[in-house]
């Protein structure tokens, strides 16, 4: 169903490794060969227990940051997107062919072929999405780029270096061992650990599923609609916009916590500057998470975007922001409860018409509905009704397979 909601009114070649003290550095030094930095793609480092991915912080320069690498395998991986901005490099390109630009080198990462290109050679190069963010082997910006990297197996922390830095590995790790500490104690002194970089299966497929979504929040009345859904032994998915999350991030938190699931709507709601460009869209989604993040020190990849994708999202934006490793997700059953706040039985009636006849199609309903007010005196005849007739009610989850008007798959 391509129905749209209509607007509101508005390797290392030549480096040198030293190993001491449990230490292991990669000096800053000449450029590396290419071709070995990208096969090898990897720090020497392993992790005893490979059952869990286990969360890194990383350091650039003199300075913590807030980003974390990732261990998969042998290697280390960082998100592209984040640690390209913090060390100034450029990200361009499509979902196909990912282009990371510097001053004086770049590299063309093509993740459908696990490969990349520098010049003329083509190395193999293994990225992966976790959390809606491609993950790269954090190699690849030695090798390319000539960062210089160093990972200190005691706390355990990853350093990125650009010469600029004053502190030496042993100074850094000393001036930061606090906050490194309590992240090697999984945040017990405060800080919140990271989410799982792959999301849980889904839970076995009901006969009769359906996923009630709810735009715009979160709002005053979030708490309330999760009241509602606690009533009916019911949960959804949340898109939200990145200024309710922070103005209201113990909703957010208990919806999270409560087995809800958790998407992102944007920023502004604004057409004219959400759809200014790809990289506004993309910017967008990007503030959106990293407000989650603060609120929950979660993450996600599903997207839906302002006034749903068509006809704005076009193949431009979806190559934007889908590179980055976002689902993008619509709907097939529109409430219109945004329109008739006030006809609470017109909106009931409507929804159950058409989760009846997507059924009849053999098709699983995707319910658009608005945190707001007005859904509150609808939500509960609707729960009620879907339940007896034997829904069961699920949450898009972030490897569940799209659903929006484009059928793009990604």
């Amino acid at each position: 169903m391509e129905a749209k909601r209509a607007e509101p009114p508005e390797n290392n070649g030549g480096s040198e490794m030293k190993q001491k003290d449990g230490q292991r550095i990669w000096r800053r030094g000449g450029l590396a060969l290419l071709a070995m930095a990208l096969v090898l793609a990897m720090l020497p480092y392993k992790q005893a227990a490979a059952a869990a991915v286990q969360k890194l912080p990383i350091g650039y320069n003199d300075e913590l940051t807030n980003i974390k690498a990732e261990q998969s395998g042998d290697a280390l991986y960082v998100p592209l997107r984040e640690i390209a901005q913090k060390l100034h490099l450029e990200v361009g390109g499509t979902a196909d062919k990912i282009v990371v630009s510097g001053s004086k080198h770049s590299v063309v990462i093509l993740p459908a072929k696990q490969s990349a290109v520098s010049g003329k050679k083509t190395s193999s190069l293994k990225t992966y999405a976790s959390e809606g963010r491609t993950m790269v082997p954090v190699s690849l910006f030695k090798g390319v780029f000539n960062f210089g990297i160093a990972y200190d197996a005691s706390v355990p922390v990853i350093r990125i270096t650009s010469g600029k830095q004053k502190l030496s590995l042993q100074s850094f790790v000393e001036q930061n061992r606090a906050a490194l500490s309590a992240n090697a104690n999984g945040g017990k002194t405060g800080q919140k650990p990271q989410a799982p970089s792959k999301p849980q299966s889904p839970k076995p497929a009901s006969s009769k599923p359906i996923y009630l979504t709810f735009d715009d929040g979160p709002t005053a009345h979030t708490n309330e609609l999760l009241d509602i859904l606690d009533q009916y032994g019911a949960h959804g998915t949340f898109f939200m916009l990145g200024p309710g999350i922070s103005a209201y991030p113990k909703s957010v938190k208990r919806l999270v916590d409560s087995g809800n699931s958790a998407g992102l709507h944007g920023m502004t709601h604004v057409k004219s500057k959400f759809y200014a460009s790809p990289a506004s869209a993309l910017k967008e989604m990007t503030q959106d998470n990293d407000a989650l993040y603060k609120a929950t020190g979660t993450r996600t990849s599903l997207i839906r975007t302002p006034y749903g994708s068509k006809p704005y999202f076009t193949q431009k934006y979806r190559d934007k922001v889908l590179a980055a490793g976002f689902h993008l997700w619509d709907w097939n059953v529109d409430s219109e409860d945004w329109k008739y706040k006030s006809d609470h039985q017109k909106v009931i009636d409507s929804i159950l018409k058409q989760v009846d006849q997507q059924e009849k199609e053999g098709i699983v309903p995707v319910v658009l509905m608005h945190d707001q007010k007005a859904t509150l005196k609808v939500l509960p005849q609707v729960l009620k009704t879907l339940k007896a007739e034997g829904y069961t009610f699920e949450v898009i989850q972030q490897n569940s397979k799209p659903v929006n008007f484009w059928h793009d798959k990604r």
